[in-house]
C-alpha cells in the first residue's frame, strides 16, 4: 500500500510480560507524527478511522450505558475530530466531550473527573505509557470506569512476532500489549482490568457501581480481522 521508505523500525519484547514496543519514534514531536503518520494518507492505513469506528463505538456505548444517557458524564480521550461524541449527542447523550492533542483539543480542567472515560484505539499509539495511564486514571471518577480498546497479542505471538497484522508502525502502533502488560499498567494506577474481549477492556477502582456493572454485563463481539 505504501512505498518502502528504507527506514528500519526495531521492536523489543519484555521477557517478563511480553509487552512489545519500539523506541524509534520516542524522540518525535507532535509535528513529526502529523507529518509522517497522521497525515492525509493515514486513512489508507486505517480506513475505519474516519467514520466506521466512531459510529460503531457510539453504538457500543449506547448499548452499554444508554439507560444512563441523561446523566452519565463521558470523556472520549484521543477522540480525533470528535465525531463519536457528536454521534452520541445525536443518540441523546447530554454530557459527552472529546479531547485529542493532535487535533488541538485542550485537556479537561484540572481536577475534573468523568463517570466514563473512553480511549478507543489510542493506547498502542502513545510512546509514554506511564504518563498516559496516570492521566487516564486521574480523569476517572472514584466510582467511574475507563473503557479502552487495544488489541492484545494473540496466543501465538512468539511464533508470529512482528508478522502479526497489528504490528504496523505506519499505523503508529508503537506499543503492543499482552494481557499481562495491560493489567500491570492499570494496576500501577490503582485500577482493576477486565477484558471484555481481546480488543475491548474495562478498568475501574470498584465494581460496586451501576455504570461498571453495566459495562461488565454488556455483550461484546470479538474483534474482526482486517479485510
Amino acid at each position: 500500500m505504501f512505498p518502502d521508505t528504507g527506514t528500519m523500525i526495531r521492536y523489543s519484547a519484555c521477557l517478563a510480560c511480553d509487552h512489545i514496543w519500539t523506541t524509534c519514534l520516542d524522540h518525535w514531536t507532535s509535528a513529526d507524527f502529523q507529518r509522517h503518520i497522521y497525515n492525509d494518507d493515514y486513512a489508507l492505513a486505517d480506513p475505519p478511522f474516519t467514520y466506521d469506528r466512531p459510529a460503531r463505538n457510539a453504538a457500543l456505548i449506547d448499548g452499554m450505558v444508554g439507560s444512563m444517557k441523561e446523566t452519565v458524564d463521558i470523556l472520549d480521550w484521543g477522540g480525533g475530530n470528535g465525531l463519536m461524541v457528536r454521534l452520541l449527542a445525536e443518540r441523546g447523550f447530554r454530557h459527552a466531550v472529546s479531547c485529542d492533542p493532535f487535533y488541538g483539543d485542550g485537556r479537561p480542567a484540572p481536577g475534573r473527573r468523568f463517570d466514563l472515560v473512553t480511549c478507543f484505539e489510542v493506547i498502542e499509539h502513545v510512546p509514554d505509557q506511564q504518563s498516559l495511564f496516570a492521566e487516564l486514571a486521574r480523569l476517572v471518577a472514584p466510582r467511574g470506569a475507563l473503557l479502552l480498546s487495544t488489541l492484545v497479542q494473540p496466543d501465538d505471538i512468539h511464533r508470529t512476532g512482528l508478522g502479526w497484522w497489528y504490528a504496523r508502525p505506519r499505523n503508529g502502533h508503537v506499543r503492543l500489549h499482552s494481557t499481562v502488560s495491560l493489567e500491570h499498567c492499570l494496576a500501577v494506577v490503582g485500577m482493576e482490568l477486565v477484558s471484555l474481549s481481546a480488543e475491548l477492556h474495562a478498568a475501574f477502582r470498584t465494581a460496586d457501581s451501576p455504570l461498571v456493572q453495566a459495562l461488565l454485563a454488556a455483550e461484546v463481539h470479538e474483534p474482526s480481522l482486517p479485510g
